[in-house]
């Protein structure tokens, strides 16, 4: 991704969690071996520990993300991260865009050290691009070993056969007649000696159940989806897997706390301001105007049966048209006061 819809988080360093807030993770102690998952009563080390992580995401990365984390990020990644560590780990996050679904999907892969797979959707993808794509990365899965986040959002849905494909997966860890009898004998060739360490014949019947047994436990599908609308309910219906094999995650609308620690990140980016009581009245405003839009919208549906959806997206422009025009005001009041002054001079 270019640059992180969810320009996102951060945490209050004072801040400690509350006895309803339960969190536990084995990313704690990133050296351990085996990792060890135990309970997080510490959010500012956690927080730290995330923000390690997230740095030398970007190092190796091209493609840089902008998170800020606050206390509600850091959840959903306890979650991701617990979800896609077990066998048959499989989620489906359910959210508005740009609540960061698929920036904390990265991060929490990367924690893991697993490999994050997402298809580059073009003008000219279709089904075959698709086969292709998840073939190899099913092949990676289980010749390689290797574990893989399959990251799939509902934006890059071309065809519903993407959906079935990946029901599929997740049901069998197969999609019928997507391998080539070339790549059949390099599947039965590559299982052959797990097949005799377990003590079975290599039959092809054993090595191609040996083949999609090590898919499903390696690839781990995180899917985004909005639950606005008909087509979201229309598709649980008609693909069921999506429900009964992934452990669902609802993104909900960002708490104050979120709210706060989003406008400060972006309003501190602002020099020209020193004074902290000034950015504190500024953050109140932009979170107040934010707030005020929500409630006007409920008040819009109740009386014209219209939806108004306020987003994180939303909130993170206003964020943006708020500093372009406090920056454009600064540089015009600093400008007629330079000029008054030059005035009284001459």
């Amino acid at each position: 991704m270019v640059r992180s819809k969810m320009s996102d988080f951060s945490v209050d360093p004072k801040e400690v969690l509350s006895n309803d807030t339960i969190l536990y993770g084995d990313f704690m102690n990133p050296n351990a071996d085996p990792k060890i998952y135990e309970e997080i009563n510490d959010v500012s080390k956690a927080t730290r520990i995330m923000e390690e992580f997230l740095d030398d995401y970007n190092q190796v990365n091209t493609a840089q993300m902008k998170l800020v984390l606050f206390l509600d990020a850091i959840k959903h990644v306890t979650r991701i991260s617990r979800i896609i560590r077990q066998p048959l780990g499989n989620a489906l996050l359910l959210g508005v865009g740009g609540s960061g679904r698929q920036s904390l999907t990265r991060l929490s892969a990367h924690m893991a050290e697993y490999e994050c797979f997402q298809i580059e959707l073009s003008k000219n993808y279709g089904i075959a691009e698709w086969r292709e794509d998840i073939k190899n990365c099913m092949k990676k899965a289980g010749l390689e070993n290797i574990p893989v986040v399959f990251l799939f959002s509902d934006t890059q849905i071309k065809s519903e056969s993407f959906l079935e494909d990946i029901n599929n997966i997740l049901n069998s860890g197969d999609v019928p007649n997507i391998y080539p009898f070339e790549d059949l004998d390099a599947i039965y060739y590559g299982m052959k000696p797990v097949v005799l360490d377990a003590g079975l014949q290599p039959t092809k019947t054993n090595l191609f159940s040996a083949y999609t047994k090590r898919v499903r436990n390696n690839i781990h599908i995180v899917i985004c989806m909005s639950p606005i609308g008909e087509v979201f309910r229309s598709r649980l219906r008609q693909f069921p897997s999506l429900v009964n094999c992934c452990t669902i995650d609802w993104f909900s609308e960002w708490p104050d706390e979120a709210l706060h620690s989003v406008a400060k990140n972006f309003l501190n980016e602002i020099t020209e301001i020193e004074d902290p009581a000034i950015i504190d009245g500024l953050v109140k405003s932009c979170v107040a105007i934010h707030q005020s839009v929500a409630k006007k919208s409920i008040q819009f549906l109740a009386e014209l049966s219209r939806h108004n959806y306020v987003t994180p997206t939303s909130y993170l422009e206003l964020l943006g048209t708020f500093s372009k025009l406090l920056r454009m005001k600064i540089n015009e009041v600093s400008s007629q006061r330079n000029r008054t002054k030059t005035g009284l001079d001459k």
